[in-house]
């Protein structure tokens, strides 16, 4: 029997939106597909960015270890710039990639939790707090809001202090800490504190867990310069650029320098209970990109007298300008 023109018309067309149809979700498909995979690229160069960093704290770990062990054969063993913790390394190429590392002297820092120690107010720290904030153009009152975020009581410290009746009327509203520091960020909580002051200590300051001296071998001149009163920036630099290269032996002989031939004996006593030669806490930066996805470590490290070097913390939220500086370098590294 012979099919109508007509019906042989609209089978046609059917069949073409059959196929025009199975083509639209064919495309779908392999869009799909390739959007999945894709997803699934990034996820595993993230991944790999991650194992990466760290593989690049655990290498750093060896080093701190490896310079401990190396000071247990030293009458008067110090830390200072020369050693193999603190050199600077380029990115060390790997496939997809680089990884950077770099190990910092956290107690080339103030540390502020200092001000509040054993249940009182170390007078010490707090007078070296006050001249650190003037050096940097800041005004010394602001300890004082330090001092009451830290100390467990909720009576102000002086009349540039604040306490919980002070936090407690602003919007949003929220209690004092009333215990140490565990990020300098904190620091945006406290009165006073705008974030263009806080921006400008962040250099200078770190909040770790113990009472720590600052490594005078390692301490920049911003630091050294609120170690005594009639220090002056200039002579701070001084001090640091002749400083010996394997660093003081001791405070004492840091102290024997011509420049503190001024000081009293008692602020020299002052001095040496806030000063030292060798570090506990370091900081590890390390960075890790891979097709394109990075990721940022910074982790806290303690070294002390026992046989464990410990990580303190794990942040994943930095950002290290000082990397992408660096990436020039990954293609002249053989």
């Amino acid at each position: 029997m012979r099919i109508p023109l007509k019906q042989r018309g609209v089978a046609l067309l059917t069949v073409l939106l059959v196929v025009a149809m199975a083509t639209i979700l064919a495309v779908a498909m392999v869009k799909s597909q390739q959007s999945f995979l894709r997803r699934s690229s990034s996820v595993f160069s993230q991944d790999q960015a991650y194992l990466y960093t760290l593989g690049a704290e655990s290498f750093a770990k060896s080093i701190i270890q490896e310079d401990k062990d190396n000071d247990q054969n030293k009458t008067n063993p110090q830390d200072a710039l020369n050693e193999n913790w603190a050199k600077r390394v380029p990115p060390f190429p790997v496939e997809g990639g680089y990884v950077l590392a770099q190990i910092d002297d956290l107690q080339a820092k103030f540390n502020l939790n200092n001000l509040w120690q054993e249940g009182q107010l170390n007078t010490a720290a707090l007078t070296m707090y006050m001249r650190l904030l003037a050096s940097l153009d800041i005004s010394p009152a602001l300890a004082s809001p330090l001092v009451d975020w830290l100390d467990p009581d909720n009576l102000p410290y002086d009349g540039d202090g604040a306490e919980e009746d002070w936090y407690l009327r602003l919007k949003p509203a929220y209690r004092t800490a009333n215990h140490a520091l565990v990020s300098t960020s904190e620091l945006l909580l406290l009165r006073g504190y705008t974030p263009e002051i806080v921006a400008k200590l962040q250099p200078h300051i770190t909040a770790l867990p113990t009472f720590t001296t600052i490594n005078i071998n390692t301490a920049s001149a911003e630091v050294l310069v609120a170690s005594a009163d009639n220090l002056t920036l200039n002579m701070a630099k001084e001090l640091v650029n002749t400083r010996p290269k394997e660093g003081f032996g001791s405070v004492e002989l840091f102290l024997a320098n011509p420049i503190f031939s001024n000081i009293s004996a008692d602020e020299k006593q002052n001095m040496t209970k806030m000063l030292g030669v060798r570090t506990q806490y370091f900081r590890v930066l390390a960075e890790a990109e891979i097709d394109l996805k990075r990721r940022v470590l910074s982790v806290t490290i303690a070294r002390d007298d026992s046989s464990t070097i410990r990580t303190i913390s794990r942040d994943w939220s930095q950002q290290w300008q000082t990397v992408t500086q660096q990436k020039s370098h990954i293609k002249d590294t053989p």
